[in-house]
């Protein structure tokens, strides 16, 4: 999962575009990772857990859908992952 793993670790740095001012240079590199994102989830997150649903064209919407998974493995996952994608965003909630 090497698509996930490049979104994973660029994730936290390209998201503070958000904040505005000078980290607006950052722009440019989130939308690649943005592109990165999108390609993980119909790659390599649709063997894993199925092609994406409606409207789950990233990661981070995917995993939105899986805490109503009826799987509780794939409910906790969702649940750590959400909890890195806050800790990463500026305001403290993605």
């Amino acid at each position: 999962m090497i698509l996930t793993a490049v979104t994973a670790f660029t994730y936290p740095v390209v998201i503070q575009f958000k904040r505005g001012g000078a980290w607006t240079v950052l722009a440019p590199a989130a939308a690649l990772v943005w592109l990165i994102d999108v390609l993980a989830s119909y790659i390599e997150w649709s063997v894993v857990f199925g092609w994406p649903r409606r409207g789950d064209h990233t990661i981070t919407a995917r995993v939105r859908t899986m805490h109503a998974d009826p799987l509780p493995s794939r409910r906790e996952l969702a649940a750590l992952i959400q909890v890195y994608l806050d800790a990463c965003e500026p305001d403290g909630k993605h």
